[in-house]
């Protein structure tokens, strides 16, 4: 009887530590703060979290994924780090709500499927606003409003403004795999011999550089961060096309969609995206 008694009050002692240790780690979970280089801390809003899907709340993160070579939208740096626009943007986004960030790279011409296979909840990656593509997922608001320049090889072209792209008959002009909008724009000019597809820019633009192909059509942030790089290899043209930049989600995740909407409205209101702009491009896109 009394080896019984122990053991009931050695259960009871478990179980009230387990349930203590419970309510403590969730009353006393603290407030996210995060401290983005050259844009200054980014604090929760308890009220924003709140708002988040449970399976979000409990696993304390937001898987992302993302096109890792796409500078400066989303790349690696030196040490192997991911860095860009679109990772500053996603910290922000992640202390404001109150979560971490988990950010997958993947295959662009693969990303939508890999969403919709649930492999991450969000694709906040640069991804242009289209007809197709919301066919497959449902975007926010835009966030970000690009445009499509032609790149061109300094020692090559002849291109001096749009109306002379007629001259890309019989040329092979490079374009990124899964941009369809920009494919699409391509293979509607006269004669152009061959629309190639990249799975990245860096292998577009080296052979841009080493003239295997005669131009190369993409968004002007990326031109412009490769102009400087390589000041002197390339020039462009920017194309009368506007392209917004949506986060795409899968189309029955609305209580997703809707927190992370109120979270990057919150950002722009209060200038955490200006400052996350002119870190980049050095001008404020969002005026």
């Amino acid at each position: 009887m009394k080896k019984k008694r122990i053991l009931i009050v050695m259960v009871a002692m478990c179980l009230l530590t387990i349930f203590v240790a419970g309510c403590s780690s969730k009353s006393s979970r603290q407030d996210s703060t995060v401290s983005i280089k050259k844009v200054g801390s980014v604090k929760e809003n308890k009220k924003l979290h709140a708002l988040l899907p449970k399976r979000i709340k409990d696993a304390g993160e937001i898987k992302n994924g993302i096109d890792d070579a796409y500078p400066p939208m989303d790349f690696k740096d030196g040490n192997g780090n991911l860095t860009g626009f679109d990772i500053d943007v996603d910290k922000a986004l992640a202390a404001r709500l109150g979560v971490k960030i988990k950010n997958t790279p993947t295959d662009w011409d693969g990303i939508i499927p890999s969403l919709q296979s649930k492999k991450f909840d969000m694709i906040l990656s640069a991804m242009g606003i289209t007809k197709e593509r919301a066919k497959s997922v449902s975007f926010s608001k835009p966030y970000f409003n690009g445009g499509v320049t032609i790149i061109l090889n300094k020692k090559t072209s002849n291109i001096k403004n749009v109306k002379d792209l007629n001259s890309l008959k019989g040329k092979i002009v490079g374009v990124q795999a899964g941009a369809q909008a920009i494919v699409d724009r391509v293979s509607k000019i006269p004669g152009v011999k061959e629309v190639k597809k990249y799975d990245s820019a860096t292998l577009a633009l080296q052979d841009l550089a080493n003239k295997r192909i005669y131009a190369y059509v993409d968004d002007f942030e990326v031109a412009n961060y490769y102009m400087q790089k390589v000041p002197g290899t390339y020039s462009k043209k920017v194309l009368n096309i506007k392209e917004p930049y949506g986060i795409a989600f899968r189309k029955n995740d609305k209580k997703l969609q809707n927190s992370v909407q109120k979270a990057m409205d919150s950002l722009k209101k209060d200038g955490t995206l200006s400052k996350i702009s002119k870190k980049w491009f050095k001008y404020d896109v969002y005026k």
